[in-house]
């Protein structure tokens, strides 16, 4: 009776404390969940009753070690006087993994309340960064990056052009910089992010070549498509997907004037997948016309920011424009995108805990917390 008595006790105390850290949690994320800035007072404050619980919490512990201990010898006691196992009952067993369970979480709380502090008050920064303003070690490294992965393209798709896709009008298979497209991949994954959209984004590379991009793209999109006119160059492709074990990731092939799925995708990603100029402008507006209200464009070329306004997309940053909308949109998408962080989600799984409502908030705006774990893939 005695030990149900301390069982009962600590089963209490335990989900009081459950309860008002998960209430906590809640509370910070509803706030994280708000236009940004967010508000910073409220996030402190719940700061610092999180903190006081998680005194409370390690303040448990050592009665929780000593009702173990007591049940533990009179088990042993038991055990020895009639036989069989020193079993513990069976409501403690669950209790301590309960218990393990929060010890672990409060464990973790100096690092969410780092992650937090990033975040109260955010600060903003520009979708691009000057190459120039680089320090010089980080240009030559990435200099670097972009001849390792040129290589590693022409290794990957050996096929030459097929004669029906140059006849059509359709570049080689050519590539941006890695680099580069990282820039504008992660500009545009920081634009999703302020759109406040629920639906995990969708990426689509129109003329793919071999699926490097695609490839790439996945790691800040949950879907990745490529549309490719040339038959070799595709089957290259699904072939890279298949290898790299991306299920994400898929190869349409087709061409890019009669595709009539562009609105389902969030960004849309071209380079200059036509050789010829009139080809280019009338894909150009095939796009422009097809996709969704708010589609990120992806026009990692010089020649459609001289036409982007006729085709109705308003210029964000650098080479990203934003479909149907008005350029005063595109700049409070700008305003608001700077303030989303530059962490990118993993693809990976990671235990519930009871700090996942903050996560996954923090998260949505862009901040994170990084993970020694490698990225399976």
């Amino acid at each position: 009776m005695q030990a149900d008595t301390q069982i009962d006790a600590l089963e209490q105390e335990l989900a009081r404390l459950e309860g008002a850290i998960a209430r906590e949690c809640a509370e910070i994320a509803s706030v994280l969940a708000r236009p940004l800035p967010t508000d910073s007072a409220r996030i402190t404050a719940g700061q610092r009753r999180i903190t006081g619980l998680a005194r409370e919490v390690m303040a448990m512990l050592p009665r929780f070690d000593r009702v173990e201990g007591e049940l533990a010898s009179e088990a042993r006691a038991r055990a020895a006087a009639q036989g069989g196992a020193a079993l513990l009952p069976q409501r403690w067993y669950a209790l301590r993994a309960r218990t393990h369970r929060l010890r672990g979480d409060m464990n973790r709380w100096h690092e969410v309340g780092a992650l937090l502090a990033q975040q109260a008050p955010p600060s903003a920064s520009p979708l691009y960064v000057m190459r120039d303003a680089l320090p010089e070690a980080l240009i030559t490294q990435a200099e670097v990056g972009d001849a390792l992965l040129n290589s590693l393209h022409r290794l990957i798709n050996p096929e030459e052009q097929a004669q029906a896709a140059h006849a059509h009008g359709c570049h080689a298979d050519i590539g941006l910089a890695q680099s580069t497209f990282l820039e504008h991949a992660h500009a545009a994954y920081r634009l999703y992010l302020a759109q406040r959209r629920r639906a995990p984004a969708r990426f689509l590379d129109v003329g793919c070549g071999a699926g490097l991009k695609v490839a790439t793209a996945i790691e800040f999109f949950p879907r990745a498509d490529g549309l490719e006119y040339d038959p070799g160059y595709a089957r290259t492709a699904q072939s890279l997907f298949a290898a790299m074990g991306l299920a994400q990731c898929r190869v349409i092939e087709g061409d890019a004037m009669a595709f009539d799925g562009y609105d389902d995708y969030d960004v849309v990603y071209f380079y200059r997948p036509m050789r010829d100029m009139d080809a280019m402008k009338a894909l150009e507006a095939r796009i422009a016309a097809g996709v969704r209200p708010g589609t990120i464009l992806i026009a990692a070329y010089g020649g459609f920011a001289a036409r982007h306004a006729d085709l109705g997309c308003a210029h964000v940053a650098g080479n990203l424009f934003v479909a149907h909308a008005s350029t005063e949109e595109a700049a409070q998408l700008r305003c608001d995108a700077e303030y989303i962080g530059p962490f990118v989600r993993r693809r990976e799984t990671a235990l519930t805990s009871v700090w996942e409502p903050i996560l996954a908030a923090s998260h949505a705006n862009g901040y994170g917390l990084r993970r020694a774990t490698p990225i399976r893939v």
